[in-house]
C-alpha cells in the first residue's frame, strides 16, 4: 500500500497559486539586453538592468559645470525599457497621420525652421524626428500609451544619465578618435563633418553601448522629464523626475549634430523653455515592466 503524499502549506499555497483561476503570480522582467517592439511602428525598446550608478561629474572633469554636481548615487530596484534610438521620423509621422496633432511650425531662420514638424534639411523615416517642444513629445507618448496598454513616459534624467554611461565611469564610455584631440566622430554625430554628417546622421549609424542604446552623445538633444535646477541637491536617487508646476525651464540631454563633443559627455546637462522647438531637437521614450 502506498504512502500518503504529504504538502507542506507553503507547498499547498504554490500548488493553488498555479491552479486557481484569478490567482495573480508576479511577472517576470525580461532579461536585460532584450530588445521589443509593442507594434508595428513603435519605437524598438531594449531592457536595461537593475542597477546603481554615481549620477553627475568630478570637479576636475573637462567640461564639468556647477550643475553636474554634486555627486550622488541613484539606485533602479527593478529593470525598465529604453528606446534604442530617438523617436524617429517614420514613428512620430505614424502618430501625426492618425491623430493630426501637427506640431507648430518654429525658428525662422534661414535654413532652420521648423515646419509643421519638419526641418529644412532632408530625412529619412530612420533619421531621428526633431521639432516638437514638450507638450507635443508628451501627446505623442500619451497616444503610444493608449495604442499599445503600456506605460510609456519621458525618460528622467537619472534614467538617461544611467543609459548612456551604460556602466561606464568618466566623460564616454567610448575612446577619444586615435591622433585626435577631444575627437568622437567614430562614435558620435557631433559637430563639424568628420563624423560625416552636417545633420542628422540615420539610427544605427554609430555604434551601440554597452546597454545596446544607440545616439546618447550626438545626433539631437532629447527633452526628458524633470524642471532644470542649477544643482543636485535633494533630487530623488531613485530614478524619478524632479517634477515642479510652471516649470521655467525642461531638461534637455545627449548633445545635437552642431554642438562641440564637449557638450556630449554623458553627465553633460543642457535646459530650454518647454515651449522650445528646433531641428536639433527630439525625445526618446522609457517603458515600464
Amino acid at each position: 500500500m502506498k504512502t500518503p503524499h504529504t504538502f507542506s502549506a507553503l507547498a499547498l499555497t504554490a500548488l493553488l497559486a498555479g491552479l486557481l483561476p484569478g490567482t495573480a503570480q508576479a511577472a517576470t522582467p525580461p532579461a536585460p539586453g532584450k530588445v521589443f517592439k509593442d507594434c508595428k511602428d513603435c519605437p524598438e525598446m531594449v531592457v536595461l538592468p537593475a542597477g546603481r550608478y554615481s549620477m553627475g561629474t568630478p570637479a576636475d572633469e573637462v567640461g564639468h559645470q556647477p550643475d553636474e554636481g554634486p555627486l550622488h548615487e541613484v539606485t533602479f530596484t527593478r529593470p525598465f525599457a529604453i528606446s534604442r534610438f530617438q523617436v524617429l521620423a517614420g514613428e512620430w509621422d505614424a502618430y501625426v497621420r492618425v491623430t493630426g496633432n501637427t506640431p507648430a511650425d518654429f525658428d525662422d531662420r534661414p535654413g532652420r525652421r521648423c515646419t509643421a514638424g519638419k526641418p529644412s534639411f532632408k530625412q529619412t523615416a530612420r533619421h531621428p524626428a526633431v521639432c516638437m517642444n514638450v507638450a507635443e513629445a508628451e501627446g505623442y507618448i500619451a497616444w503610444l500609451s493608449k495604442k499599445t496598454g503600456h506605460a510609456y513616459r519621458l525618460p528622467s534624467e537619472s534614467i538617461r544619465e544611467y543609459a548612456a554611461r551604460a556602466g561606464s565611469t568618466g566623460s564616454f564610455p567610448f575612446a577619444f578618435d586615435e591622433g585626435a584631440d577631444y575627437q568622437i566622430s567614430k562614435n558620435a554625430n557631433t559637430y563639424g563633418a568628420a563624423d560625416g554628417y552636417n545633420f542628422t546622421s540615420p539610427a544605427g549609424t554609430f555604434p551601440a553601448n554597452a546597454f545596446g542604446v544607440f545616439d546618447m552623445h550626438g545626433n539631437v538633444y532629447e527633452w526628458v522629464a524633470d524642471c532644470y535646477r542649477e544643482d543636485y541637491v535633494g533630487v530623488p536617487t531613485d530614478g524619478s523626475p524632479w517634477l515642479e508646476q510652471n516649470c521655467k525651464r525642461q531638461v534637455m540631454r545627449g548633445n545635437d549634430w552642431g554642438e562641440a563633443p564637449v557638450f556630449s559627455r554623458s553627465g553633460n546637462r543642457n535646459s530650454s523653455l518647454p515651449t522650445s522647438s528646433g531641428d536639433w531637437l527630439g525625445f526618446r521614450v522609457v517603458r515600464e515592466l
